[in-house]
């Protein structure tokens, strides 16, 4: 069998993928604590909620991350963007919303260790906003980067759906017909990706995308969605 070598093309396109993406997520664990040496998450143990404490939380929380969801508590520690970013897990394999590691999220978060997909995925920076599973999802030439939990529009102001850009951004506090926006990034008109103290586990916003302060702060400091990142509403 001939095995033929790739393309110039292609090898150029893969090294410099390759050197985006390493660069990247060099850039996102460069701050991150040291993982703690523990076996993986059990199929079966006990119930999790926030405000426990522990090698059961360490294990959970190791494997949200390694599935691509965001937090940033202290290992160990089941605080808010714990809850968060299991809120975003459930929302994302359609499980009860509970922010508690029932037996069903743990069989399913448990079982496998791989990133989760975008659904839109493309070359590049990119954003997606599910708006069906109220997750948002950060993706770098097709991988994942980080998933969010998100609160969108109420059937009443419903977030429009469509292919956008990020076209300004304000660091700091914005008030607006649309309500309290903290560092909003806006993709068209007055809607907004923005941070909010508070972000249910279902559409509850004027219409902008609503994430955890946490988020949208790690978002800025991170320079993950800067002006001109295309976003995907769906």
């Amino acid at each position: 069998m001939t095995v033929r070598a790739p393309s110039t093309h292609r090898l150029r396109r893969f090294v410099a993928t390759a050197a985006a993406l390493g660069s990247l997520f060099a850039g996102l664990t460069a701050c991150d604590p040291e993982v703690p040496s523990l076996p993986p998450l059990a199929w079966q143990g006990p119930e999790l909620s926030a405000g426990n404490t522990g090698d059961e939380v360490t294990q959970m929380q190791v494997q949200l991350r390694t599935r691509g969801f965001w937090l940033n508590d202290a290992y160990g520690t089941f605080g808010e963007t714990t809850r968060h970013a299991l809120v975003a897990f459930q929302k994302y394999f359609g499980l009860p919303r509970t922010g508690r590691l029932d037996e069903r999220s743990r069989f399913i978060l448990a079982a496998q260790s791989a990133k989760v997909e975008p659904r839109k995925p493309g070359a590049g920076r990119r954003v997606e906003v599910d708006i069906a599973r109220q997750v948002l999802l950060i993706s770098q030439d097709g991988v994942t980067v980080w998933v969010h939990d998100v609160s969108t529009g109420k059937s009443s102001t419903p977030t429009p759906r469509g292919s956008y850009k990020i076209q300004r951004q304000i660091n700091g506090k914005r008030i607006s017909a649309l309500g309290q926006l903290w560092r909003p990034k806006y993709f068209t008109g007055g809607y907004a990706l923005h941070g909010s103290p508070s972000v249910p586990n279902y559409p509850a916003s004027h219409g902008c995308v609503r994430l955890t302060n946490a988020s949208i702060n790690m978002i800025w400091d991170e320079d993950l969605v800067p002006i001109g990142t295309p976003v995907v509403l769906f």
